[in-house]
């Protein structure tokens, strides 16, 4: 089995891929900046850990060391989104050609590229580095992961308001479905391009923010609120949702009954 490189593998969604990868029977290594403790609910046993950082370069080439295909799930917020997803992306596929890697495959959004949203604008350099590289590419584009909504929820709660986006409606995706199919490329599975793909159901913001409500006994009033700024306005206009790339996977509901089960 080819041995797979999972970057950003102890994220959230790099921690499905790891654990997808593995149950396939890949060799799995992992390359993060920080490598995590036996003890750490990031760690999976059975996988190889690297220190690796995409922006200085270090570690980099003792992850990419005999690794057949790479999987991109790492990350940047705030001012670092630039440098870890413009140019880190850069380093990490140079670095990769260098090494003889065939095949890359990056995790990225729906419709990144209508939004002039800061965050999205480094996510679409980088798919542009993806595009332009040597290797074999391939790059899921996903809807926002039901974890990222509940995120949402949550925080207000604790406040207790549950707010709820006004005028945004939002197509949640499961981050083991994302995984499947991110592990699906990685093994050369369709053609080499970009796809799109979207959770199995559009449903409202105050609609997710009552089942998350009815589903965990949270207490609170749901509150509509204005999503600031250039998302706000990029999901206003409904372009977060791609109705045409609904996938038959794990509802939010559902997957909100196992999460709390």
């Amino acid at each position: 089995m080819p041995r797979v490189l999972v970057m950003g593998g102890t994220g959230l969604a790099g921690r499905a891929v790891t654990v997808e990868a593995l149950a396939r029977g890949h060799e799995v290594v992992v390359a993060s900046r920080r490598v995590p403790n036996e003890d750490a609910a990031e760690y999976v046993p059975g996988v190889q850990y690297r220190s690796a950082d995409v922006v200085t370069g270090d570690g980099l080439e003792e992850a990419l060391e005999r690794a057949d295909v790479f999987i991109d799930a790492t990350n940047g917020m705030g001012r670092d989104a630039s440098h870890v997803l413009a140019f880190g992306s850069q380093n990490l596929l140079h670095t990769a050609a260098r090494f003889g890697v065939h095949r890359a495959v990056l995790l990225s959004i729906a419709n990144v590229d209508l939004s002039a949203y800061k965050y999205y604008r480094a996510k679409t350099a980088q798919e542009n580095n993806y595009i332009a590289s040597p290797l074999e590419t391939r790059i899921l584009r996903t809807t926002q992961f039901h974890d990222f909504v509940t995120s949402f929820f949550r925080r207000g709660a604790r406040f207790g308001l549950i707010p709820a986006p006004a005028k945004i409606s939002l197509q949640p995706i499961a981050v083991s479905d994302v995984a499947r199919l991110l592990v699906d490329a990685a093994e050369g599975r369709g053609e080499a391009d970009t796809r799109t793909v979207g959770g199995p159901r559009i449903e409202t913001s105050r609609a997710l923010a009552e089942q998350w409500k009815s589903a965990t006994g949270a207490r609170g009033a749901i509150v509509a609120t204005r999503l600031p700024g250039a998302i706000g306005a990029s999901w206003r206009a409904g372009e977060n949702l791609v109705p045409e790339n609904a996938i038959d996977g794990l509802g939010y509901s559902e997957w909100l009954s196992s999460t709390v089960a």
